[in-house]
Parts: structure tokens; sequence; C-alpha cells
């Protein structure tokens, strides 16, 4: 009952949101095009990149474009539903999040639904459009049961990066400011998950595995789905088991967040 109840809460509440946003027709269309060619200049660095080396980490353009899907589409389940963490900083640093502690509704559900990120839509339109070409191109024999899997690791990997931006929502409790941390995942993320991640040598896969953790986003389960398990230094069973790492960092970030919160001290304003 409380998770039907949360859920109600979550749909109204993002609803008048994205109410709010699109009285701006223009500035709809506009910032949904923005996504489409911020995410797109990624692609095309890519086809460009591969049309000249050809491999990278020995791995062709078919391979590559999948993960690279899966890392878009994945991003997508994040930046739609959680994008506005990201103005926790702003609303800890001005005291607005007084009214949300004043307020008979979760904190957390609050700080998502404070405004519908209109890019995101972008990122969502590029991001499944792109895992159903390359999805169809990727040397991958289709079956219901791998299809369920890639649908997994989809949403696995959304949940690993709302856990990361979780975790920094906490921390903006008492730091002065993660926009910096931000900026750093946001660009680690974007620039490299969506490549082979051995390509960096072990000790640096071994930290996008635990340090920071976007390994699980989509490269472990591609492997998975490429049958390429053999190029990865680790178990095949926690290869294959890698799509649950979403839900165990997001509870992980959104444990340190509700542990962080009643640290929080008004500015007074």
């Amino acid at each position: 009952m409380a998770e039907q109840t949360w859920l109600r809460q979550y749909v109204v509440l993002e609803r008048a949101a994205l109410r709010a946003q699109l009285q701006y027709r223009v500035n709809f269309w506009t910032t949904l095009m923005g996504g489409v060619a911020y995410q797109g200049t990624q692609l095309l660095f890519l086809g460009v990149l591969l049309g000249k080396f050809g491999l990278i980490g020995g791995w062709g353009f078919s391979a590559v474009a999948f993960v690279f899907a899966m890392r878009l589409a994945s991003h997508a389940l994040y930046v739609v539903p959680f994008g506005a963490l990201r103005l926790t900083d702003e609303m800890v640093r001005d005291g607005e999040f007084d009214r949300v502690l004043l307020r008979p509704v979760n904190p957390f559900l609050q700080l998502v639904t404070r405004m519908f990120p209109l890019m995101s839509l972008g990122d969502a339109l590029l991001g499944f459009g792109a895992l159903a070409v390359f999805g169809w191109q990727a040397p991958v024999d289709w079956t219901p049961a791998k299809i369920g899997y890639l649908i997994l690791a989809v949403v696995g990997g959304g949940l690993v990066e709302t856990g990361i931006q979780t975790f920094f929502c906490g921390l903006s409790f008492v730091a002065t400011s993660t926009f910096s941390l931000r900026i750093f995942a946001d660009s680690s993320i974007t620039q490299f998950s969506g490549y082979p991640l051995t390509m960096f040598g072990r000790a640096t896969f071994y930290a996008f595995c635990t340090l920071f953790p976007m390994a699980f986003i989509s490269f472990l389960p591609a492997t998975v789905l490429l049958d390429r398990t053999s190029d990865v230094p680790l178990p095949t069973w926690l290869t294959t088991l890698s799509p649950l790492a979403g839900v165990i960092v997001f509870v992980l970030g959104y444990t340190f967040f509700t542990k962080m919160m009643p640290r929080y001290t008004s500015p007074g304003s």
C-alpha cells in the first residue's frame, strides 16, 4: 500500500511538473532537439573513430554501437524520471529544502519531481531509437530470454546512474557543492561507459566495477549478450548477474541520502 501511494504521488507531481514545462511550446521543441543533438554528437564521434581505426579494444562497430546504445537507453531511464536530482545542491544552498521537510511527502520524491527535464525526452528518443537499430544489427542471436535480459540490463544501468546521483544528493547536505563531482560523473559516463572498458587496463577496469561502478551500466551485460564474457577479467557468473548491480547501487545511494538528510542545516533564508 505504501508503494502504491508513493507511486501515485510521483505520477501526480511529475505530471504537474511536465505540464508546467509544456506551457512554452517553442522551448519544448528546441530543448528536445538539443537533447538529441547532444547525445547524437557522441554517436557521430563513435562512427568517425571506428571509421578511422576499425576496432576499439578488439571490438568492431556493430558490437561497440550496441554497447553505446545500451548506455544511451539506460541514461534515459535515469534522466527522464530522476534528472531533477541535479538541482539538489541549489535547493540545499538556497534553503528551499526547508519547504521540502515541511510537506507530508517523501523528500526524495519531491526532489525528483521539482522540475521535469525536457532535454531528457530527446535523450530517450535517441537512446531507445539507437537501441532498436543497433540491437537489430548486433551479432546476437535474439531469443525471448535474451530480450528479457536486455530489458533487465537497461533498467539496471539506469538504476546504477540514479544511485550514483542519489549518493551525490546525500553529499549535498554536508558539502558546500557537489557540482564538480556531478560533472565528473556525467562526463565519465557519457564519454567512456559506451566503450569496451577493458581497453583501460585491468586496474582501471576494476575501479570501474567498484569505486565508480559504471561498468555495470552497459559494458558488462553487453558482454553476456555478445558472448564475449571471456574478454572480462571477472567470473562468468558474476558478469551474468551484472544487471542486479543497479538495485544494489540505488539502494546504497538512497540509504546514504536518508542517513545524510538529518545533517541538513538551513541557511535561514
